[in-house]
């Protein structure tokens, strides 16, 4: 209702009330669509939007102008002085009359708000918005009050509408909001045939409406109504459909419009924080689902272990029929008692000896690499479960509250996908890092380098002083850090443990039962210049056995 006609007709009386013979200061603009006025006399502003699904005009009892990005507009008026301020008859435009016969026209007309100056001969002289199509909708010199046209026929003429629809057209300047106010004051449905109302109902809908046009006119009483902390509705009536909201007063129309708006703002500001961190989420979840398709393909591709194994145990058996330089062996399948015949490739430059071990080597590598694959698969799950699982929370929030017990509740979990939790409360997006990531025991963050580039970064950038940094000790591998502050209280004993397991995985050593495990903290760790990627030197630290696993749950 902020444009509603009578509620700017309510404001035009304030703004005449106060700025009528003050001198304007300024006129600047430092907010896409919005336009300020400003006083010599006074620190209140008179603010203008005129972006289209954003238009408004009311008083602000004071406005700091921004030091950069504000611009200066009509700059031959400041200096001049306010005559009058008041509403056109029948239509949402505003008209602000300088002494010197100039005029200001405020059009809320949706997309085609703006905010014109005629010169003293009614020509369109300057707008704030460049529009081709701009003009001027006529008016009277003297301000008359507009009334609602209450009319009998209204029935007859529109019998075949529905009531809701036919009351818009005799009401126009009423709106959607206080056609349904009226529906709900004579307790009838705006989804009837206007045919099927009784005489008594008509008797009564053209005595509310003309009740309803009388108390738009009068000294309003402005209002917001909550649902919870969200504002719902800004009015200048009590509105009886909302009966079942909170509200609350205020002394002046343009003090309610400004802190409805400021309210909205307020609560769209949080819904689209919140799309924003669902956008992140989703697309997080279509890269892991992609990631798992991928793995799943290659599992199958690499999934010839049992096939190597049996080529070098039937090339070991035959080693006294085989030769150097054949390219492939026919031999019985005595492994499966099938006695079928198998081909097998060989390579012309290795012995039948060797080719045997070639393919018990690749049998071996095949079996580590599935195995490494399926560690991928549990750690991309649980991902894919923890994010389900913030999605499914995020569709519960409503309020900056909400959003706020949301981010410390989950603050370990949305730290894993960049989004990192603000003392505030605001979660912001960070950049994706380009570690593995895994959670260990009391919420902690472990980040393991992929490459010995990927160490550098994580080692010199991404090490904190306190921090505890791992590596399988005398062999190569990756750098491991365990980052502190991530998760609740002190670092355990099993966190460490875990972490060090991690390291030793990602090491030469991955195959042994226990691994020797370097750690120290971050500050102990530095990079020499000119060492190969991967390389650097570490002081003070000490030696853990670790058996090489992953978490559980990463």
């Amino acid at each position: 209702m902020i444009t509603n006609y009578y509620t700017l007709f309510h404001v035009a009386t304030e703004l005449e009330h106060e700025f009528a013979g003050q001198t304007v200061n300024e006129i600047f603009t430092q907010h896409r669509g919005e336009l300020v006025i400003s006083f010599k006399e006074t620190p209140a502003v008179i603010i203008t939007g005129c972006e289209p699904a954003n238009n408004f005009i009311y008083a602000r009892k004071t406005f700091s102008r921004a030091r950069r990005n504000s611009a200066d507009l009509f700059t031959d008026i400041p200096g001049t002085i306010i005559d009058n301020i008041f509403m056109h008859p029948t239509d949402r435009q505003l008209h602000i009359r300088l002494k010197d016969k100039r005029e200001f026209v405020v059009q809320l007309f949706g997309s085609k708000a703006n905010v014109l100056l005629l010169n003293t001969n009614g020509i369109i002289t300057e707008t704030f918005l460049k529009k081709s199509d701009a003009k001027v909708t006529g008016i009277e010199s003297n301000q008359t009050k507009s009334r609602a046209v209450i009319s009998e026929t209204f029935l007859s003429t529109y019998a075949d509408l529905s009531l809701a629809m036919a009351l818009k057209r005799v009401f126009p300047q009423f709106g959607p909001v206080l056609i349904k106010e009226l529906l709900a004051r004579v307790g009838l449905n705006g989804e009837q045939a206007v045919n099927a109302l009784l005489e008594n109902e008509i008797a009564r809908l053209l005595d509310s409406a003309k009740r309803m046009n009388e108390e738009l006119l009068t000294p309003p009483l402005p209002r917001v109504y909550f649902d919870g902390t969200s504002p719902v509705r800004f009015s200048i009536l009590p509105l009886h459909h909302l009966s079942d909201f909170t509200f609350q007063t205020y002394n002046s129309v343009s003090e309610a419009i400004q802190t409805y708006r400021a309210n909205l703002y307020h609560e769209k500001s949080i819904l689209q924080e919140k799309e924003d961190i669902v956008r992140v989420l989703e697309r997080e979840r279509e890269h892991i689902e992609h990631t798992l398709h991928k793995i799943t393909e290659e599992v199958e591709k690499q999934n010839r272990a049992e096939q190597y194994e049996l080529f070098g145990k039937l090339l070991i058996s035959q080693l006294h029929l085989l030769k150097k330089g054949e390219t492939t062996a026919v031999v019985e399948d005595f492994v499966n008692g099938s006695n079928a015949l198998v081909e097998i490739p060989l390579d012309q430059h290795l012995t039948p000896a060797k080719n045997a071990e070639h393919y018990f080597e690749k049998a071996d590598k095949s079996r580590h690499a599935i195995e490494e694959q399926h560690h991928r698969i549990v750690e991309l799950t649980q991902r894919q479960k923890s994010i389900s699982l913030l999605l499914d929370r995020m569709e519960h929030i409503s309020t900056s509250e909400d959003l706020k017990h949301f981010a410390e509740e989950n603050r370990t979990a949305l730290f894993q996908f960049g989004l990192k939790t603000e003392k505030s409360g605001q979660i912001k997006k960070e950049e994706q890092l380009p570690f593995r990531v895994f959670t260990v025991a009391g919420g902690f963050q472990v980040w393991a380098g992929k490459s010995g580039e990927n160490n550098d970064l994580l080692s010199t950038r991404h090490t904190a002083k306190n921090d505890l940094w791992f590596h399988a000790r005398g062999v190569g591998g990756s750098h491991v850090v365990l980052k502190i502050g991530t998760g609740k209280g002190e670092v355990s004993k099993q966190a460490i443990e875990q972490a060090a397991g991690i390291a030793a995985y990602y090491s030469k050593m991955k195959k042994s039962k226990l691994v020797p495990v370097t750690m120290c903290e971050g500050k102990y760790v530095r990079k020499p210049k000119g060492v190969p990627a991967g390389t650097v030197t570490v002081e003070r630290e000490k030696t853990i056995f670790a058996e090489p696993a992953l978490p559980s749950s990463s």
